[in-house]
Protein backbone atom coordinates (compact mmCIF):
# COMPACT_ATOMS: atom_id res chain seq x y z
CA UNK A 1 0.00 0.00 0.00
CA UNK A 2 0.87 3.78 -0.45
CA UNK A 3 0.51 6.67 1.37
CA UNK A 4 -0.21 9.14 -1.76
CA UNK A 5 -3.76 8.78 -2.17
CA UNK A 6 -4.69 9.13 1.34
CA UNK A 7 -2.69 12.74 1.68
CA UNK A 8 -4.90 13.76 -1.25
CA UNK A 9 -7.70 12.71 0.42
CA UNK A 10 -8.83 10.37 -1.91
CA UNK A 11 -9.53 6.43 -1.56
CA UNK A 12 -6.32 3.62 -1.87
CA UNK A 13 -7.33 0.94 -3.94
CA UNK A 14 -6.64 -1.30 -1.37
CA UNK A 15 -10.39 -0.88 -0.58
CA UNK A 16 -11.69 -2.23 -4.06
CA UNK A 17 -12.01 -5.60 -2.89
CA UNK A 18 -15.36 -6.21 -1.12
CA UNK A 19 -14.14 -9.32 0.76
CA UNK A 20 -10.72 -7.65 2.25
CA UNK A 21 -13.05 -6.64 4.88
CA UNK A 22 -13.36 -9.83 6.76
CA UNK A 23 -10.57 -10.51 6.15
CA UNK A 24 -9.01 -7.46 8.31
CA UNK A 25 -7.94 -9.02 11.89
CA UNK A 26 -11.01 -9.01 14.37
CA UNK A 27 -13.68 -8.60 11.85
CA UNK A 28 -16.91 -10.12 12.53
CA UNK A 29 -17.96 -13.06 10.79
CA UNK A 30 -22.10 -11.84 10.84
CA UNK A 31 -24.43 -8.69 9.91
CA UNK A 32 -25.40 -8.31 13.29
CA UNK A 33 -21.92 -8.23 14.85
CA UNK A 34 -20.72 -5.36 11.67
CA UNK A 35 -21.93 -2.42 13.63
CA UNK A 36 -20.14 -2.95 16.66
CA UNK A 37 -16.71 -3.74 15.12
CA UNK A 38 -17.53 -0.84 12.57
CA UNK A 39 -17.71 1.29 16.06
CA UNK A 40 -14.54 0.03 17.74
CA UNK A 41 -12.82 0.60 14.51
CA UNK A 42 -13.81 4.05 14.68
CA UNK A 43 -12.93 4.59 18.07
CA UNK A 44 -9.39 3.15 17.59
CA UNK A 45 -8.47 4.86 15.17
CA UNK A 46 -10.01 8.64 16.01
CA UNK A 47 -7.84 8.57 19.05
CA UNK A 48 -4.64 7.02 17.32
CA UNK A 49 -5.41 9.74 15.10
CA UNK A 50 -5.72 12.23 17.67
CA UNK A 51 -2.63 11.70 19.36
CA UNK A 52 -0.74 12.00 16.17
CA UNK A 53 -1.91 15.29 15.44
CA UNK A 54 -1.30 16.66 18.42
CA UNK A 55 2.04 15.06 18.41
CA UNK A 56 1.49 12.74 21.03
CA UNK A 57 2.01 9.08 21.15
CA UNK A 58 -0.87 6.33 23.57
CA UNK A 59 1.52 3.60 23.36
CA UNK A 60 -2.24 1.92 24.35
CA UNK A 61 -3.41 2.40 20.84
CA UNK A 62 -0.13 2.86 19.20
CA UNK A 63 -0.17 -0.49 18.62
CA UNK A 64 -3.80 -1.38 18.14
CA UNK A 65 -4.40 -5.10 16.07
CA UNK A 66 -6.77 -2.80 14.01
CA UNK A 67 -4.23 -1.61 10.95
CA UNK A 68 -6.37 -0.87 8.14
CA UNK A 69 -3.51 1.52 6.23
CA UNK A 70 0.29 1.34 7.63
CA UNK A 71 0.55 5.11 6.23
CA UNK A 72 -1.98 5.66 8.81
CA UNK A 73 1.62 5.80 11.39
CA UNK A 74 3.10 8.36 8.84
CA UNK A 75 3.81 12.05 10.56
CA UNK A 76 0.41 14.12 9.97
CA UNK A 77 1.13 17.22 7.35
CA UNK A 78 -0.04 20.31 8.93
CA UNK A 79 -3.52 21.20 8.88
CA UNK A 80 -3.95 18.73 6.71
CA UNK A 81 -4.19 15.76 9.17
CA UNK A 82 -7.83 15.89 9.95
CA UNK A 83 -9.19 16.14 6.46
CA UNK A 84 -7.29 12.54 5.86
CA UNK A 85 -8.17 11.06 8.77
CA UNK A 86 -12.32 12.17 7.95
CA UNK A 87 -11.88 11.79 4.18
CA UNK A 88 -10.57 7.68 5.11
CA UNK A 89 -13.33 7.19 7.55
CA UNK A 90 -16.00 8.64 5.46
CA UNK A 91 -14.55 5.82 2.70
CA UNK A 92 -14.86 3.14 5.26
CA UNK A 93 -18.26 3.45 6.45
CA UNK A 94 -19.11 3.75 2.64
CA UNK A 95 -17.59 0.79 1.84
CA UNK A 96 -18.92 -1.13 5.27
CA UNK A 97 -22.26 -0.21 4.57
CA UNK A 98 -22.25 -1.56 0.78
CA UNK A 99 -20.98 -4.83 2.15
CA UNK A 100 -23.54 -5.10 4.76
CA UNK A 101 -26.10 -4.62 2.64
CA UNK A 102 -24.95 -6.91 0.00
CA UNK A 103 -24.10 -9.36 2.89
CA UNK A 104 -27.89 -9.16 4.16
CA UNK A 105 -29.45 -8.80 0.85
CA UNK A 106 -27.30 -12.20 0.10
CA UNK A 107 -28.35 -14.14 3.69
CA UNK A 108 -30.99 -12.78 5.37
CA UNK A 109 -34.83 -14.66 4.37
CA UNK A 110 -37.61 -12.36 3.82
CA UNK A 111 -40.27 -12.22 6.61
CA UNK A 112 -42.50 -14.96 4.85
CA UNK A 113 -39.46 -17.31 5.68
CA UNK A 114 -39.20 -16.57 8.81
CA UNK A 115 -42.63 -17.14 9.37
CA UNK A 116 -42.77 -20.32 7.30
CA UNK A 117 -39.22 -21.52 9.29
CA UNK A 118 -40.15 -24.60 11.62
CA UNK A 119 -37.29 -23.25 14.05
CA UNK A 120 -38.53 -20.34 14.58
CA UNK A 121 -37.79 -16.20 14.01
CA UNK A 122 -34.80 -16.37 16.50
CA UNK A 123 -33.05 -19.52 14.65
CA UNK A 124 -33.06 -17.82 11.71
CA UNK A 125 -31.89 -14.17 12.49
CA UNK A 126 -29.20 -15.89 14.52
CA UNK A 127 -27.87 -18.10 11.47
CA UNK A 128 -23.88 -17.18 10.69
CA UNK A 129 -23.25 -15.40 7.58
CA UNK A 130 -19.93 -17.87 6.96
CA UNK A 131 -17.01 -18.81 8.64
CA UNK A 132 -17.12 -19.12 12.74
CA UNK A 133 -20.59 -18.78 14.64
CA UNK A 134 -20.91 -15.18 15.64
CA UNK A 135 -21.86 -14.87 19.58
CA UNK A 136 -25.57 -14.85 18.62
CA UNK A 137 -25.48 -17.73 16.74
CA UNK A 138 -24.03 -19.70 19.06
CA UNK A 139 -26.24 -18.66 21.74
CA UNK A 140 -29.28 -19.39 19.08
CA UNK A 141 -28.04 -22.59 18.59
CA UNK A 142 -27.34 -24.01 22.37
CA UNK A 143 -31.06 -23.20 23.07
CA UNK A 144 -33.45 -22.21 20.98
CA UNK A 145 -32.61 -23.56 17.59
CA UNK A 146 -32.04 -26.95 19.58
CA UNK A 147 -35.37 -26.84 21.30
CA UNK A 148 -37.11 -26.16 18.50
CA UNK A 149 -34.92 -28.62 16.35
CA UNK A 150 -36.52 -31.34 19.04
CA UNK A 151 -39.67 -30.12 18.10
CA UNK A 152 -39.76 -30.39 14.70
CA UNK A 153 -38.26 -34.19 15.26
CA UNK A 154 -41.27 -35.15 17.59
CA UNK A 155 -43.89 -33.48 15.24
CA UNK A 156 -41.90 -35.59 12.37
CA UNK A 157 -42.19 -38.66 14.40
CA UNK A 158 -45.69 -38.17 15.47
CA UNK A 159 -47.07 -38.08 11.52
CA UNK A 160 -45.14 -41.27 11.17
CA UNK A 161 -46.98 -43.18 13.44
CA UNK A 162 -49.83 -42.06 12.34
CA UNK A 163 -48.87 -42.96 9.02
CA UNK A 164 -47.98 -46.64 10.17
CA UNK A 165 -51.34 -46.80 12.41
CA UNK A 166 -53.15 -45.84 9.00
CA UNK A 167 -51.34 -48.36 7.12
CA UNK A 168 -51.91 -50.76 9.56
CA UNK A 169 -55.55 -50.18 9.57
CA UNK A 170 -55.89 -50.31 6.22
CA UNK A 171 -54.26 -53.83 5.46
CA UNK A 172 -57.06 -55.02 7.93
CA UNK A 173 -59.59 -53.51 6.29
CA UNK A 174 -61.01 -51.34 9.07
CA UNK A 175 -60.46 -47.86 9.44
CA UNK A 176 -58.63 -46.36 12.63
CA UNK A 177 -61.60 -44.85 14.10
CA UNK A 178 -63.53 -48.75 13.95
CA UNK A 179 -60.36 -50.23 15.90
CA UNK A 180 -61.39 -49.28 19.44
CA UNK A 181 -65.11 -48.48 19.57
CA UNK A 182 -67.85 -47.61 22.69
CA UNK A 183 -64.12 -45.08 24.12
CA UNK A 184 -62.15 -48.42 24.72
CA UNK A 185 -58.52 -47.77 24.84
CA UNK A 186 -56.75 -50.66 23.34
CA UNK A 187 -53.17 -48.82 24.31
CA UNK A 188 -53.81 -49.82 27.74
CA UNK A 189 -53.46 -53.36 27.29
CA UNK A 190 -49.68 -53.95 27.87
CA UNK A 191 -47.29 -56.00 26.28
CA UNK A 192 -46.33 -59.18 28.70
CA UNK A 193 -42.57 -60.19 28.60
CA UNK A 194 -40.85 -63.32 28.81
CA UNK A 195 -40.06 -64.11 32.72
CA UNK A 196 -36.63 -65.42 32.82
CA UNK A 197 -36.24 -65.90 36.82
CA UNK A 198 -38.92 -66.55 38.99
CA UNK A 199 -39.13 -64.00 41.99
CA UNK A 200 -39.00 -65.02 45.66
CA UNK A 201 -42.77 -64.17 46.17
CA UNK A 202 -43.95 -65.68 43.10
CA UNK A 203 -41.60 -68.68 43.87
CA UNK A 204 -43.75 -68.92 47.38
CA UNK A 205 -46.86 -67.44 46.07
CA UNK A 206 -47.19 -70.76 43.34
CA UNK A 207 -45.34 -73.35 45.26
CA UNK A 208 -47.42 -75.83 45.15
CA UNK A 209 -47.65 -75.79 41.53
CA UNK A 210 -43.77 -75.97 41.24
CA UNK A 211 -43.43 -79.00 42.59
CA UNK A 212 -45.61 -80.74 40.11
CA UNK A 213 -43.97 -83.31 37.98
CA UNK A 214 -45.88 -83.52 34.92
CA UNK A 215 -44.88 -81.28 32.97
CA UNK A 216 -45.61 -78.31 35.20
CA UNK A 217 -42.28 -76.85 37.12
CA UNK A 218 -40.67 -74.12 37.05
CA UNK A 219 -40.59 -73.93 33.51
CA UNK A 220 -44.20 -74.15 33.03
CA UNK A 221 -44.82 -71.14 35.51
CA UNK A 222 -42.35 -69.47 33.82
CA UNK A 223 -44.59 -69.80 30.75
CA UNK A 224 -47.70 -68.56 31.91
CA UNK A 225 -45.94 -65.53 33.66
CA UNK A 226 -45.23 -64.73 30.24
CA UNK A 227 -49.14 -65.41 28.36
CA UNK A 228 -51.59 -63.01 28.11
CA UNK A 229 -55.27 -64.14 27.67
CA UNK A 230 -58.38 -62.56 26.43
CA UNK A 231 -61.65 -63.37 28.25
CA UNK A 232 -64.60 -62.51 26.58
CA UNK A 233 -67.66 -62.48 29.07
CA UNK A 234 -67.84 -61.98 32.88
CA UNK A 235 -70.75 -63.91 33.92
CA UNK A 236 -71.34 -67.55 35.36
CA UNK A 237 -68.37 -68.98 32.99
CA UNK A 238 -65.70 -66.08 33.69
CA UNK A 239 -66.24 -66.05 37.23
CA UNK A 240 -64.76 -68.70 37.99
CA UNK A 241 -62.90 -68.84 34.63
CA UNK A 242 -61.07 -65.45 35.73
CA UNK A 243 -60.58 -66.06 39.29
CA UNK A 244 -58.68 -69.74 38.73
CA UNK A 245 -56.30 -67.76 36.15
CA UNK A 246 -55.83 -65.32 37.70
CA UNK A 247 -54.85 -67.45 41.14
CA UNK A 248 -52.69 -70.15 39.03
CA UNK A 249 -50.28 -66.88 37.85
CA UNK A 250 -50.76 -65.69 34.35
CA UNK A 251 -49.15 -62.45 32.70
CA UNK A 252 -51.95 -60.70 31.41
CA UNK A 253 -55.81 -60.92 31.29
CA UNK A 254 -57.95 -58.32 29.49
CA UNK A 255 -61.55 -58.66 30.04
CA UNK A 256 -64.20 -58.00 27.83
CA UNK A 257 -67.72 -57.40 28.77
CA UNK A 258 -70.50 -54.81 28.00
CA UNK A 259 -73.08 -55.95 30.24
CA UNK A 260 -73.67 -54.85 34.06
CA UNK A 261 -74.22 -56.72 37.27
CA UNK A 262 -78.09 -57.21 38.07
CA UNK A 263 -79.45 -58.83 41.05
CA UNK A 264 -80.10 -62.05 38.92
CA UNK A 265 -76.73 -62.75 38.42
CA UNK A 266 -75.75 -63.14 41.57
CA UNK A 267 -76.85 -67.07 42.04
CA UNK A 268 -73.86 -68.13 39.62
CA UNK A 269 -71.70 -65.18 39.01
CA UNK A 270 -70.03 -65.33 42.05
CA UNK A 271 -67.24 -63.06 41.04
CA UNK A 272 -69.50 -60.33 41.25
CA UNK A 273 -70.90 -58.76 45.04
CA UNK A 274 -73.95 -57.65 46.30
CA UNK A 275 -72.46 -55.61 49.67
CA UNK A 276 -68.99 -55.78 50.95
CA UNK A 277 -68.49 -56.06 54.87
CA UNK A 278 -69.82 -52.96 55.67
CA UNK A 279 -73.35 -53.74 53.62
CA UNK A 280 -72.73 -50.32 52.34
CA UNK A 281 -70.88 -50.54 49.19
CA UNK A 282 -71.75 -52.88 46.12
CA UNK A 283 -71.44 -54.02 42.69
CA UNK A 284 -75.26 -53.58 41.05
CA UNK A 285 -75.03 -51.79 38.10
CA UNK A 286 -71.35 -51.71 37.56
CA UNK A 287 -69.82 -52.93 34.63
CA UNK A 288 -68.76 -56.75 35.21
CA UNK A 289 -65.50 -56.43 33.14
CA UNK A 290 -64.87 -53.27 36.12
CA UNK A 291 -66.05 -55.58 38.48
CA UNK A 292 -64.08 -58.67 37.83
CA UNK A 293 -61.14 -56.48 37.65
CA UNK A 294 -61.11 -55.56 41.25
CA UNK A 295 -61.90 -59.12 42.18
CA UNK A 296 -59.03 -60.27 40.50
CA UNK A 297 -56.72 -57.59 41.98
CA UNK A 298 -57.67 -58.69 45.26
CA UNK A 299 -57.54 -62.02 44.64
CA UNK A 300 -53.48 -61.74 43.20
CA UNK A 301 -51.98 -57.68 43.31
CA UNK A 302 -49.59 -59.28 41.71
CA UNK A 303 -51.02 -59.84 37.74
CA UNK A 304 -52.00 -56.97 35.48
CA UNK A 305 -55.68 -56.89 34.60
CA UNK A 306 -57.32 -54.90 31.93
CA UNK A 307 -61.23 -54.14 31.68
CA UNK A 308 -62.75 -53.03 28.52
CA UNK A 309 -66.55 -52.53 28.61
CA UNK A 310 -66.97 -53.29 24.93
CA UNK A 311 -69.28 -55.51 22.91
CA UNK A 312 -67.08 -57.92 20.34
CA UNK A 313 -67.62 -56.93 16.96
CA UNK A 314 -66.18 -57.29 13.47
CA UNK A 315 -64.36 -54.03 13.98
CA UNK A 316 -62.53 -54.83 17.10
CA UNK A 317 -62.47 -58.96 17.24
CA UNK A 318 -59.29 -58.91 14.95
CA UNK A 319 -57.45 -56.27 16.54
CA UNK A 320 -57.59 -57.36 20.65
CA UNK A 321 -57.43 -61.33 19.95
CA UNK A 322 -54.21 -60.13 17.81
CA UNK A 323 -52.96 -58.41 20.92
CA UNK A 324 -52.70 -61.94 23.17
CA UNK A 325 -51.42 -65.12 23.16
CA UNK A 326 -54.67 -67.22 24.36
CA UNK A 327 -58.10 -66.13 23.48
CA UNK A 328 -61.36 -67.77 25.92
CA UNK A 329 -64.61 -67.45 25.35
CA UNK A 330 -67.23 -67.23 28.11
CA UNK A 331 -70.10 -65.60 26.62
CA UNK A 332 -73.28 -66.46 26.13
CA UNK A 333 -74.21 -65.14 22.60
CA UNK A 334 -73.75 -67.26 19.08
CA UNK A 335 -72.82 -63.84 17.16
CA UNK A 336 -70.01 -63.98 19.27
CA UNK A 337 -68.54 -67.33 19.00
CA UNK A 338 -69.05 -66.91 15.16
CA UNK A 339 -66.74 -63.38 15.43
CA UNK A 340 -63.99 -65.19 17.67
CA UNK A 341 -63.84 -68.09 15.66
CA UNK A 342 -62.99 -66.36 13.06
CA UNK A 343 -60.82 -63.63 14.21
CA UNK A 344 -58.82 -66.33 15.92
CA UNK A 345 -58.36 -68.34 12.35
CA UNK A 346 -57.49 -65.02 10.97
CA UNK A 347 -54.89 -63.88 13.62
CA UNK A 348 -53.97 -68.29 13.89
CA UNK A 349 -54.59 -67.59 17.84
CA UNK A 350 -55.91 -70.57 19.92
CA UNK A 351 -59.89 -70.19 21.50
CA UNK A 352 -60.79 -71.95 23.99
CA UNK A 353 -64.63 -72.16 23.85
CA UNK A 354 -67.11 -73.04 26.82
CA UNK A 355 -71.18 -72.59 27.47
CA UNK A 356 -73.65 -73.59 30.05
CA UNK A 357 -77.19 -73.34 29.44
CA UNK A 358 -80.24 -74.65 32.07
CA UNK A 359 -78.36 -77.93 33.83
CA UNK A 360 -75.88 -79.05 30.62
CA UNK A 361 -72.47 -77.22 29.27
CA UNK A 362 -69.62 -78.10 26.83
CA UNK A 363 -66.45 -77.83 26.20
CA UNK A 364 -63.18 -77.90 23.65
CA UNK A 365 -60.66 -75.76 21.80
CA UNK A 366 -60.45 -74.39 18.63
CA UNK A 367 -57.48 -73.26 16.21
CA UNK A 368 -54.70 -74.80 18.49
CA UNK A 369 -52.10 -77.38 17.06
CA UNK A 370 -50.52 -79.38 19.30
CA UNK A 371 -46.43 -79.63 19.14
CA UNK A 372 -45.10 -83.00 17.80
CA UNK A 373 -41.94 -85.43 19.40
CA UNK A 374 -39.83 -83.90 17.17
CA UNK A 375 -40.43 -80.26 18.38
CA UNK A 376 -42.22 -79.11 15.68
CA UNK A 377 -45.50 -77.66 15.75
CA UNK A 378 -48.27 -80.21 13.87
CA UNK A 379 -49.65 -78.47 10.99
CA UNK A 380 -52.80 -80.32 10.71
CA UNK A 381 -55.80 -77.83 12.10
CA UNK A 382 -58.82 -79.70 13.84
CA UNK A 383 -62.60 -78.73 12.85
CA UNK A 384 -63.11 -75.13 13.50
CA UNK A 385 -66.54 -73.49 15.10
CA UNK A 386 -67.73 -72.91 11.40
CA UNK A 387 -66.80 -76.34 10.39
CA UNK A 388 -69.16 -78.05 13.27
CA UNK A 389 -72.05 -75.23 12.86
CA UNK A 390 -72.22 -73.65 9.15
CA UNK A 391 -74.62 -71.46 9.33
CA UNK A 392 -76.20 -69.74 12.55
CA UNK A 393 -79.40 -71.25 13.52
CA UNK A 394 -81.72 -68.86 13.98
CA UNK A 395 -83.72 -70.47 16.87
CA UNK A 396 -80.49 -71.04 18.78
CA UNK A 397 -79.23 -67.70 18.27
CA UNK A 398 -82.22 -66.00 19.94
CA UNK A 399 -81.09 -68.06 23.45
CA UNK A 400 -80.00 -67.14 26.57
CA UNK A 401 -79.96 -68.06 30.55
CA UNK A 402 -82.72 -64.99 30.72
CA UNK A 403 -85.11 -67.10 28.72
CA UNK A 404 -84.27 -70.82 29.76
CA UNK A 405 -82.98 -70.95 32.73
CA UNK A 406 -79.49 -72.19 34.45
CA UNK A 407 -78.75 -74.11 37.27
CA UNK A 408 -75.67 -72.39 39.39
CA UNK A 409 -72.99 -74.75 39.27
CA UNK A 410 -73.12 -75.75 36.02
CA UNK A 411 -71.42 -72.44 34.26
CA UNK A 412 -69.05 -72.46 37.10
CA UNK A 413 -68.00 -76.16 36.76
CA UNK A 414 -67.37 -75.28 32.97
CA UNK A 415 -65.48 -72.29 33.46
CA UNK A 416 -62.98 -74.50 36.19
CA UNK A 417 -62.01 -76.99 32.92
CA UNK A 418 -62.01 -74.16 30.99
CA UNK A 419 -59.48 -71.99 32.76
CA UNK A 420 -57.77 -75.52 33.43
CA UNK A 421 -57.54 -75.98 29.20
CA UNK A 422 -56.72 -72.41 28.87
CA UNK A 423 -53.64 -73.23 31.02
CA UNK A 424 -52.78 -76.11 29.22
CA UNK A 425 -52.68 -74.10 26.21
CA UNK A 426 -50.43 -71.33 27.15
CA UNK A 427 -47.75 -74.30 28.35
CA UNK A 428 -48.23 -77.28 25.95
CA UNK A 429 -49.20 -79.66 29.04
CA UNK A 430 -51.27 -82.40 28.46
CA UNK A 431 -53.61 -83.50 25.62
CA UNK A 432 -55.55 -80.10 24.94
CA UNK A 433 -59.10 -81.01 23.68
CA UNK A 434 -58.70 -79.95 20.32
CA UNK A 435 -59.79 -83.20 18.48
CA UNK A 436 -62.64 -83.74 21.33
CA UNK A 437 -65.85 -82.12 21.98
CA UNK A 438 -66.53 -82.65 26.25
CA UNK A 439 -70.32 -82.35 27.21
CA UNK A 440 -71.61 -82.30 30.90
CA UNK A 441 -75.03 -82.87 32.51
CA UNK A 442 -75.49 -81.91 36.00
CA UNK A 443 -78.88 -84.31 36.37
CA UNK A 444 -77.09 -87.41 35.50
CA UNK A 445 -73.43 -86.61 36.68
CA UNK A 446 -71.97 -87.52 33.81
CA UNK A 447 -69.19 -86.55 31.29
CA UNK A 448 -69.77 -87.68 27.77
CA UNK A 449 -66.52 -87.52 25.14
CA UNK A 450 -67.06 -86.53 21.07
CA UNK A 451 -64.38 -86.70 18.98
CA UNK A 452 -65.04 -83.65 16.65
CA UNK A 453 -64.81 -83.86 12.96
CA UNK A 454 -61.74 -83.06 10.95
CA UNK A 455 -62.15 -80.11 9.32
CA UNK A 456 -64.19 -79.35 7.14
CA UNK A 457 -63.02 -78.54 3.29
CA UNK A 458 -65.04 -76.70 1.77
CA UNK A 459 -65.35 -74.24 5.63
CA UNK A 460 -65.97 -70.60 4.59
CA UNK A 461 -63.02 -69.76 6.36
CA UNK A 462 -60.51 -72.60 7.48
CA UNK A 463 -60.26 -74.59 4.10
CA UNK A 464 -58.36 -73.70 1.17
CA UNK A 465 -61.64 -72.69 -0.16
CA UNK A 466 -62.15 -70.14 2.26
CA UNK A 467 -64.64 -67.15 1.22
CA UNK A 468 -63.84 -65.33 4.83
CA UNK A 469 -60.80 -64.11 4.45
CA UNK A 470 -61.79 -60.40 6.45
CA UNK A 471 -63.64 -59.76 9.51
CA UNK A 472 -65.91 -57.48 7.84
CA UNK A 473 -66.81 -60.78 5.03
CA UNK A 474 -67.21 -62.45 8.67
CA UNK A 475 -69.74 -59.47 9.45
CA UNK A 476 -71.63 -60.29 6.22
CA UNK A 477 -71.60 -63.93 6.47
CA UNK A 478 -74.00 -62.92 9.78
CA UNK A 479 -75.98 -60.52 9.12
CA UNK A 480 -79.61 -61.45 9.11
CA UNK A 481 -78.95 -63.58 12.49
CA UNK A 482 -80.83 -63.23 15.76
CA UNK A 483 -78.97 -62.61 18.74
CA UNK A 484 -80.37 -62.83 22.68
CA UNK A 485 -83.51 -60.87 22.86
CA UNK A 486 -83.39 -60.07 19.31
CA UNK A 487 -86.69 -60.54 17.13
CA UNK A 488 -87.03 -59.42 13.22
CA UNK A 489 -90.25 -58.44 12.05
CA UNK A 490 -89.59 -57.42 8.76
CA UNK A 491 -90.14 -60.26 6.82
CA UNK A 492 -93.40 -61.19 8.90
CA UNK A 493 -96.98 -59.92 7.16
CA UNK A 494 -99.38 -58.12 9.18
CA UNK A 495 -102.33 -59.64 10.43
CA UNK A 496 -106.00 -59.42 9.10
CA UNK A 497 -107.70 -56.84 10.95
CA UNK A 498 -110.35 -59.38 12.07
CA UNK A 499 -107.74 -61.42 13.81
CA UNK A 500 -106.52 -58.79 15.78
CA UNK A 501 -108.06 -58.50 19.52
CA UNK A 502 -106.85 -55.33 22.01
CA UNK A 503 -106.29 -55.87 25.42
CA UNK A 504 -110.15 -54.72 26.13
CA UNK A 505 -111.55 -57.02 23.93
CA UNK A 506 -109.62 -60.57 25.10
CA UNK A 507 -110.74 -59.07 28.97
CA UNK A 508 -114.11 -59.73 28.10
CA UNK A 509 -113.77 -62.93 25.83
CA UNK A 510 -112.11 -64.21 29.06
CA UNK A 511 -114.60 -62.83 31.52
CA UNK A 512 -117.63 -64.92 29.08
CA UNK A 513 -115.09 -68.13 29.14
CA UNK A 514 -114.98 -68.72 25.66
CA UNK A 515 -112.89 -71.42 24.55
CA UNK A 516 -109.43 -69.87 23.01
CA UNK A 517 -105.59 -71.11 23.22
CA UNK A 518 -103.22 -67.98 24.62
CA UNK A 519 -99.96 -68.43 22.87
CA UNK A 520 -97.12 -66.17 24.57
CA UNK A 521 -94.20 -64.90 21.73
CA UNK A 522 -92.63 -62.35 23.81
Amino acid sequence: MTGDGVGRGEPSNSFQDDNEISSVAGAPRSVMAMSDWASDVADAESRTTTSRLMGRRDPKHDDTKLRLRSDINEEPVPGRGGNRFFSWWSHLVSRVSKSASMLLNQHSPNLQDILDSSEGPSAVVAQPISGAPSPVARIGEGSEQELFALRREVTLLKKKIDQLEDQEAKRRNISAEQIAPCGADLDAIPAVLPVQMLKPDQISRYSRQLLLNDGFGVEGQKTLLSTSFLVVGAGGIGSTLLLYLAASGVGHITVVDFDSVEVTNLHRQIIHKDRDAAKTIGQLGKNKAESAKEAILRLNPTMSCTALSVMITAENASELVCRHDVVVDACDNPLTRYLLNDACILGDKPLVSGSAMGTEGQLTVYNYRAPCRNGFVNAKRNACYRCLYPKPNLDEGSKSCSDNGVLGPVPGLIGVLQALEAIKVATGLGNVMSDRLLMYDSLECSFMTIKKPSARDSCAICSSQATIKSMLDSQKSLEGTRGPGACSTSKLAHLAEELNVSCEEYNKIRRRGDKHVLLDVR
